[in-house]
């Protein structure tokens, strides 16, 4: 196996603009694990990880010409990836097929969702899913999640356990979860949301 040699970022990016080939091959080597490790918190998905990341560095070959050897080349990269990765999102509001690849990322856990929704310009739309729920679970989600209650405080407030608060929330956010999903303009918003934090 050949032996990377190791020049500093700054002359590899003055041989990248150059169109050294070898050059582009160690920053593929020195960044693509750390790309594709943040791509795949983001997407879940192995094969679009992989497929953004390519894209990435394709990118970076056709805009060698203007990349600025005095800066880091891994936050140019990263902003990338990213805005392809954005892309994605934004293709799965019309495309059935890509919306079920997304579908995992909602799976994985609803804080992310929450957070998004919680961002004062989705006020209104969180108040609409809210007001689809049964009269209970809005009441007992509203409490925790919009009031900041305890389970403890809402328990004693509406004299229910807090085994029954805990089952009212996570009926509540495997609704929300439906909701979201079913509707693909307010999935791209969120996951746009989220990407964005």
């Amino acid at each position: 196996m050949k032996k990377i040699i190791n020049i500093n970022e700054k002359e590899l990016l003055r041989q990248l603009k150059t169109g050294s080939k070898t050059a582009f091959n160690e920053l593929y080597t020195i960044y693509s694990r750390p790309l594709i490790s943040n791509l795949l918190k983001i997407l879940k998905n192995d094969n679009l990880a992989e497929e953004i990341l390519q894209e990435t560095f394709i990118a970076l070959w056709e805009h060698r010409h203007s990349i600025d050897s005095e800066r880091s080349v891994l936050g140019y990269l990263i902003m990338i990836s990213a805005n392809k990765a954005k892309d994605l999102f934004k293709r799965a509001i019309h495309d059935r097929k890509m919306r079920a690849y997304f579908y995992p990322v909602i799976e994985s856990g609803y804080e992310p969702i929450e957070a998004g929704l919680y961002k004062k310009e989705n006020e209104v739309l969180l108040n609409q899913l809210i007001d689809q729920l049964p009269a209970k679970q809005k009441e007992v989600y509203k409490l925790c999640k919009i009031e900041g209650l305890s389970y403890r405080e809402v328990s004693q407030l509406l004299g229910i356990s807090e085994a029954t608060v805990n089952s009212h929330i996570l009926r509540a956010n495997t609704a929300l979860k439906k909701l979201v999903i079913r509707n693909p303009q307010l999935l791209s918003l969120i996951l746009i949301s989220i990407f964005s934090n």
